[in-house]
């Protein structure tokens, strides 16, 4: 039997669409634990984070032949996920907007606050407490979260943050350097 691990995603959801049946448990052995993880950091349950985990394998299959090969098939599987956690998200309406975000992810209120230093990246990442990080984490908004998983976490830069969330890079940018600068103020009120 092939080794399948080596082969590129893009190649391996051509093989599935031509019936290559395995090449669709190699994208789910690959995908399975970072869609969950991802799905978790946003909906913060086991239960429902599995359930959307779920959904979101299942609408990936349904559509894979809509996969376009010239697109990157990690940011196409992050939006399927994404979408769908949002929906699951919705329709529990456990989700509580604040009434000063708009359209394009900002927030009205923090953009007139005044922050003269960024959180260098470093800091985040290696940071001493990451008890306290992870909680403070939980703690922001969905859209600063998912700006962070994806980067931190799933090593995806700022054009394919943009392509997964819908937004534009600049937006992914400003959202992420808001995330930090709230983090930084948190951390500097965090017990040491």
């Amino acid at each position: 039997m092939e080794d399948l691990t080596a082969i590129k995603d893009e190649e391996l959801v051509a093989r599935y669409i031509q019936g290559d049946n395995s090449a669709f448990v190699e994208i789910v052995n690959r995908y399975l634990k970072p869609i969950y993880n991802f799905t978790y950091r946003m909906c913060g349950n086991n239960k429902d984070a599995e359930e959307i985990t779920q959904e979101s394998f299942l609408k990936v299959w349904k559509h894979i032949e809509k996969f376009k090969q010239k697109e990157k098939f990690k940011t196409w599987i992050y939006t399927i996920a994404r979408n769908t956690t949002i929906d699951w998200l919705r329709k529990k309406k456990s989700v509580l907007f604040s009434q000063f975000d708009n359209e394009d992810g900002g927030n009205s209120l923090e953009d007139n606050l005044v922050d003269t230093e960024l959180l260098p990246d470093e800091e985040f990442i290696r940071s001493e407490n990451k008890k306290v990080v992870e909680g403070l984490f939980e703690q922001l908004p969905m859209h600063y979260r998912e700006v962070l998983f994806l980067h931190y976490n799933e090593s995806l830069d700022f054009t394919e943050i943009a392509t997964v969330l819908e937004k534009s890079v600049n937006t992914i940018k400003s959202q992420h350097r808001r995330a930090l600068i709230l983090l930084r103020k948190e951390l500097a009120h965090a017990p040491k």
